[in-house]
């Protein structure tokens, strides 16, 4: 317990220092290539010293597919990363395995077809969320160590996230909203027992970020979000993917945008944001 607590409160006071009236920038989505490093399409300078944050603790390394946060400034029209946090759905043991699917803590998870994986081993995953189930990017087995982890968007409802109970989870007075949580502690029968909550992926408030992920089914008319962000887009201000599509779209102040924020023009190109509101 006394690692978990090391790790997570590394990862919450890992916090960049914000210049004085720069836009705060995020990319969220997989690695598409490490050298250079490519995000959800677009390319970060990852400058030497800026450590890669993970609830799996220091000294991890980055692989293709891999799930990342990144916090960028944009520098004579280069996004360079200010911090950088690997984004795992879900790390726990495994219970159940069948064919492309393993449950763990409840929730269930597609694997791809050439990933080996078996019950009673424990895994980190990388990937996106499609409704309930976490779609894997990447696989790491890790050491049975106790530590089960899970990042998204919560059921205000039942307390859950996917299948996971989220076990004497404190919730906040204005409720989880959505907005994106990240929960540690010790796994359990189809569920977690909460020991730390942290709020947020990019190490504080963001204003224009690129988001990745799997389109939802229409929420209401011409309405929809990506899994796992609690971002809504419409038919309007983003146009209408295919439910299960995996897109990428620019968001601000919580919606999906196709039009930059006053005085975010550059931001809003360097980031791809032009290309990306475009029909998949």
């Amino acid at each position: 317990m006394i690692q978990l607590l090391t790790i997570l409160l590394t990862m919450l006071l890992a916090l960049p220092v914000k210049a004085k009236d720069l836009p705060r920038l995020g990319v969220f989505g997989a690695v598409q290539s490490v050298s250079p490093l490519v995000v959800a399409g677009q390319e970060v300078i990852l400058p030497e010293g800026v450590p890669v944050i993970s609830p799996l603790g220091l000294g991890q390394t980055i692989g293709g597919g891999d799930t990342l946060a990144i916090r960028v400034n944009l520098e004579q029209g280069v996004l360079t990363a200010t911090r950088v946090l690997q984004i795992h759905p879900i790390i726990g043991p495994v219970s159940f395995v069948h064919g492309n699917t393993a449950t763990i803590m409840g929730t269930s998870t597609h694997v791809p077809p050439d990933t080996k994986i078996e019950a009673g081993s424990w895994v980190a995953l990388s990937g996106f969320w499609s409704g309930e189930k976490v779609i894997t990017m990447a696989l790491r087995e890790i050491n049975r160590s106790g530590f089960g982890h899970i990042t998204g968007v919560v059921s205000n409802t039942d307390i859950k996230l996917g299948g996971t109970a989220l076990r004497g989870a404190q919730v906040p007075q204005e409720g989880f909203q959505d907005h994106i949580w990240m929960f540690s502690g010790s796994p359990e029968d189809a569920g977690l027992r909460v020991r730390l909550i942290a709020k947020g992926i990019f190490g504080g408030e963001i204003d224009l970020a690129l988001w990745q992920g799997y389109a939802s089914l229409p929420i209401a008319s011409q309405t929809y979000t990506i899994h796992g962000t609690g971002l809504i887009g419409t038919a309007h201000d983003a146009l209408m993917p295919g439910a299960g599509t995996l897109i990428t779209r620019c968001g601000y102040e919580g919606r999906f945008v196709d039009v930059a924020p006053n005085g975010m023009e550059a931001e809003f190109a360097a980031l791809g944001c032009l290309e990306d509101t475009l029909a998949d």
